[in-house]
């Protein structure tokens, strides 16, 4: 008898730590699947800005019901609605989680997720999305790929799969990313690794600041090739016994003024979604001004009359930006992309007339919150860098430089001329830096110059090439600066641990360097052999530098 208890004793235990071992290994099976797909989903945003898609990640780090306006929408409002600079002139707290080409649906179901965890008293939504029927499945799967598993993903999921029936996915597919990700483990990079926790801020709360400039065109010029194109569209009409019976338009362009059916039905549901969670519903529109026959989302009257009457007829208040008021928008200064979308210049006039225009007609809570206050600071660093990226005028440039940039490192090179078309403004503020080579004398010469921490380190003049080299005192980065002038096969180059930053325009090549952080803030080359010194920057250079410098200020200085 006592055998057979002892045996059953032995066998239970046996069985309990086999089950414990059992358990053990499909917890931590579990933890790794949750942590590898924490880093195989691609980490869009912020760090990208050519997409800004990924926000639910960053927003679901924020504190319960601490966000009272939410900001929905396309691209348009994700560049052209900054959160922070509301929050530092009236004190409202809100959360843009606009994205890319961001179809009505997923608008639906972002809300319906972001409402887990806030409360907010106004949704914002962009109407460009009106009229999109072109959407892909990365403008869908960018945000469901952020969705914590539950009901509202399912359903996500099951509209996606029944708008794009063919992709051969299924619903566990989508529910758990890392089977669709687990072959781009060839493209993971450093940041793959450090955004994996599902906690993180974004200072900027979803708003994507744009340091670039592209002009764009006219407004009335984008309302004329409108009219245009829409004259030009063929209409057939076929008729039985004096019935119209069909009609078919061929549209050989893109642009378009009818509103997508489907959309129509889904800008109710969310209204209906935030009439059942009281929640006030402001249609807006940001400006944009493009060539119509190019980009669906060109914004015209045509399109602004359609909107209004249907925002009307269903009982949502439509706030047009670029038809009901204006802010004195100028797509040549305020754009980064022709005039598709507004830069950080163009983005802070929408941001702050719309921040009073909420403050006049909606009830939102001004009180500060020290989070938001800490986050505020970081988001002026990342600005002030953007301001300076984008100056246009030299002079004022400049004067930046010496005032606001004096711990910096400055590196400047000339190319072919650099002082037939300075005036005594320009000189004067070249001093200002430090500087004192007689810039009567340097016509077509060769020039370079090194400032550092506001005192001027090398600084030479010479009708023969120039190089210098040297290594940063903090860093201890090393660099070498070459500059020819006219008479000697005119060229410019700045170099920083071999890496070229000169954009190597005649006239002067400025790169600005910060040997604290270890960072290049700018590079730009200013045309001062003529009057009108044209800025000359790479877009594509200035957006890393962005991303580098944003990168460091989340990662770094708000995690010190």
């Amino acid at each position: 008898m006592m055998g057979d208890r002892k045996k059953r004793y032995c066998y239970m235990k046996y069985c309990s730590k086999i089950i414990f071992k059992i358990l053990t290994f499909v917890i931590i099976g579990i933890f790794i699947f949750a942590i590898l797909q924490k880093i195989f989903i691609p980490k869009r945003f912020p760090y990208d800005k050519s997409n800004d898609t990924g926000k639910l990640r960053y927003f679901i780090g924020e504190e319960e019901n601490s966000v009272d306006l939410l900001v929905l929408g396309t691209s348009h409002s994700s560049r052209g609605i900054l959160p922070m600079e509301m929050y530092e002139l009236y004190g409202i707290k809100s959360y843009n989680l606009s994205t890319s080409v961001q179809p009505i649906e997923v608008t639906y179901y972002i809300l319906q997720e972001a409402i887990k965890t806030q409360n907010p008293n106004v949704v914002i939504w962009d109407v460009s999305s009106l009229y999109i029927n072109y959407a892909d499945t990365p403008h869908w799967k960018m945000a469901m790929d952020e969705m914590k598993i539950g009901k509202n993903k399912e359903r996500f999921i099951e509209e996606y799969l029944k708008s794009f029936y063919d992709t051969g996915e299924t619903m566990a597919d989508l529910l758990f990313p890392l089977l669709g990700y687990h072959t781009r483990w060839k493209e993971l990079v450093e940041q793959d690794f450090k955004l994996i926790k599902n906690n993180k801020r974004y200072f900027s709360k979803g708003g994507q600041i744009n340091s670039t400039v592209m002009g764009g065109i006219p407004v009335d010029d984008m309302n004329a090739i409108a009219e245009g194109l829409m004259q030009n569209t063929v209409k057939e009409v076929r008729e039985y016994n004096n019935q119209v019976f069909n009609e078919w338009y061929e549209e050989n362009i893109l642009y378009s003024i009818n509103i997508v059916d489907s959309n129509r039905e889904w800008v109710i549901k969310i209204k209906e979604l935030c009439d059942a969670n009281n929640i006030q519903f402001l249609a807006i529109k940001v400006p944009n001004a493009y060539m119509p026959q190019w980009y669906a989302s060109a914004w015209t009257e045509e399109k602004y009359k359609k909107t209004k009457i249907f925002c009307d007829e269903i009982g949502i208040t439509y706030y047009d930006m670029l038809y009901d008021i204006d802010l004195n928008i100028d797509f040549e200064k305020d754009s980064y992309d022709s005039g598709m979308h507004l830069n950080l210049y163009g983005a802070q006039k929408v941001s702050g007339h719309l921040g009073k225009y909420l403050k006049e007609h909606y009830q939102l809570s001004e009180e500060r919150n020290k989070q938001w206050d800490k986050d505020l600071v970081s988001y002026q660093k990342v600005r002030e860098l953007a301001l300076l990226e984008l100056e246009q005028d030299f002079s004022q440039y400049i004067d930046k430089l010496a005032n606001e940039y004096k711990d910096k490192t400055i590196f400047i090179a000339a190319s072919d001329d650099m002082s037939q078309g300075l005036n005594e403004t320009e000189l004067s503020a070249l001093r200002s830096l430090g500087l004192q080579e007689d810039y009567s004398k340097a016509f077509q010469r060769s020039y370079i110059a090194v400032i550092e921490d506001g005192q001027v380190k090398y600084e030479a003049l010479s009708n023969r090439p120039l190089d210098y080299s040297g290594k940063c005192y903090k860093t201890e980065k090393k660099y070498e600066l070459h500059s020819s002038g006219w008479w000697t096969a005119w060229g410019a180059s700045i170099k920083l641990d071999g890496n070229e930053y000169a954009v190597n325009s005649r006239g002067l090549n400025i790169v600005v360097y910060d040997d604290e952080r270890g960072l290049v803030l700018d590079s730009v080359g200013f045309d001062t052999c003529m009057e009108y010194h044209t800025p000359i920057r790479n877009n594509e250079m200035i957006n890393n530098l962005e991303e580098e410098f944003e990168y460091y200020i989340m990662e770094v200085e708000d995690n010190g």
